[in-house]
């Protein structure tokens, strides 16, 4: 068996949109210098300790909550056994793409921390899937309908506050008309299209965007009738991001009440998976779906 090319990339190829995010880029470096190190047989103290970094800084790396600088980067890679020139220039040239601010940290006013994760890795994502049964998601709203949600929301905003909110919402939607955009598969439970949000004339213009936006290739959406998602139980906004590459590990955002959970656990990730998929093979098709939209509309 041929020994493997030295000058063969590190990363799986090509990168696409994940290259122009600093956070998808943190995670994929440290978990590349995870597998890295495990394949050295050291330990995160065993690294710590052998380059004088602080306590846990190896592991903070890794797990893509501390941004590895380029004089780290090339310690850890020599620790590591890589010396390969053009291995080292590919990774510190992704270290120096990592390090540039990250555009949702304009709106850190408006972020919440449980919030941030999906913003900051869902651009990165071949796919987004989602499930809503409460309202339109996010990324298909119109500036109206998204104000009277946030407006209908616990707690009391200030005017700057809801129009921060709306205006962030927008720019995620923004990203959706990039060449490298995501595909967005959507269901959206039927009692949704009954609930008029905002009042009627904010209602019809949402369901006249939601028509609009389904003639998109890029754009998939399902209508589940209330019987659909009574059987399947999802019970609460459900968002799952699929990564192109093995390099980076798929996520799921679970929404509750006040808060959220985002995790790449692969077995909650993979329990969510299955579930959409639930949902989606018993929710009415693209086609159906979009017959109701206009049915609904007509009665509006």
């Amino acid at each position: 068996m041929a020994a493997p090319d030295p000058t063969e990339s590190l990363f799986l190829r090509p990168l696409g949109a994940v290259e122009k995010n600093p956070t998808a880029l943190k995670l994929i470096l440290g978990g590349k210098l995870r597998e890295l190190r495990v394949a050295a047989g050291l330990d995160p103290a065993d690294v710590d300790g052998q380059l004088g970094f602080s306590r846990s800084k190896t592991s903070r790396i890794e797990l893509g909550r501390h941004g590895c600088k380029r004089a780290d980067a090339l310690a850890l890679l020599s620790l590591y056994g890589v010396d390969s020139e053009e291995r080292v220039e590919e990774f510190l040239r992704l270290v120096e793409q990592s390090r540039r601010s990250d555009w949702w940290r304009s709106f850190s006013d408006v972020l919440s921390d449980f919030f941030t994760p999906l913003v900051a890795l869902e651009s990165a994502a071949e796919r987004i899937r989602a499930y809503e049964p409460f309202y339109v998601p996010g990324l298909l709203q119109t500036p109206a309908y998204t104000r009277a949600v946030i407006q209908a929301g616990p707690g009391h905003l200030l005017p700057h506050e809801v129009m921060r909110r709306v205006e962030l919402r927008q720019e995620r939607q923004r990203h959706l008309d990039q060449a490298d955009a995501p595909h967005l598969w959507a269901v959206i439970d039927e009692s949704v299209l009954l609930r008029t949000v905002g009042g009627a004339e904010v209602m019809r213009a949402q369901l006249e965007h939601l028509i609009t936006l389904v003639e998109r290739p890029r754009i998939t959406l399902q209508i589940a009738p209330l019987d659909v998602s009574a059987a399947v139980g999802v019970g609460t906004g459900v968002t799952y991001l699929r990564f192109a590459l093995g390099d980076l590990r798929d996520a799921v955002y679970i929404e509750h009440l006040t808060d959220s959970t985002f995790t790449q656990k692969p077995q909650i990730v993979e329990q969510y998976r299955n579930m959409l998929d639930r949902v989606g093979a018993c929710a009415l098709t693209p086609a159906r779906s979009l017959e109701v939209l206009r049915g609904r509309l007509s009665q509006s």
